[in-house]
């Protein structure tokens, strides 16, 4: 704080004019005393001047402390949103791609199903078409055993104790053998096996 006072020394040393007037002793008198008094303001004056360049400087310190606090907390929010935003960000990229990774895997096994379904259906087609087969062959193998072809006769295994040396010949197609006797004649009879001598030794 700038104030233009009269320092003690100046107000001592001020000289005035005599003249007729006021007595000088008075005059004297009133002028140390007011120096004295004015010495006395003068350095509560300083004191108090110094005490205020010393509470502006404090001021201007904590102004610019709070100027700094408030660009740090500035920065601080800035960065928190920053923060946020990112975060919000990263959350939505991971949930869209945990979603299109959950749609991709429930696709790829909706597909997997179809085809196991598909697969197992035509196993189970292939299943009753050779049950089916088997059913028919091994009906027909029943009924081929039951029928005439595979039948004995007990004068065809007579005449084989008979005549040793006879040789037969199976005819699986048609269902009969031929035999031929050279020994004797067997006549032909409609059965599974008939005879027929081919060579006697």
């Amino acid at each position: 704080m700038d104030i233009n006072m009269i320092t003690p020394i100046e107000l001592q040393s001020k000289n005035f004019k005599s003249g007729i007037g006021y007595d000088k002793r008075d005059v004297d008198n009133y002028l140390l005393e007011l120096q004295k008094n004015y010495e006395t303001m003068y350095k509560e004056n300083m004191e108090l001047n110094d005490k205020i360049n010393t509470l502006n400087e404090g001021i201007n310190y904590y102004k610019s402390i709070e100027k700094t606090l408030q660009r740090a907390l500035l920065l601080a929010e800035q960065a928190a949103e920053d923060t946020k935003e990112a975060a919000r960000k990263q959350a939505k990229a991971i949930e869209d791609e945990a979603n299109g990774k959950a749609s991709l895997i429930i696709s790829e096994s909706y597909k997997e199903v179809v085809l196991l379904k598909q697969q197992t259906l035509k196993l189970a087609q292939q299943y009753e078409a050779y049950r089916a087969q088997f059913k028919h062959l091994a009906a027909a193998q029943a009924e081929m055993l039951e029928s005439e072809a595979f039948s004995l006769h007990i004068e065809d295994i007579d005449s084989l104790k008979d005549n040793p040396n006879i040789e037969f010949q199976y005819n699986v197609a048609a269902g009969k053998t031929e035999e031929k006797a050279a020994a004797k004649d067997v006549p032909d009879e409609d059965t599974a096996f008939e005879f027929y001598h081919l060579t006697e030794e």
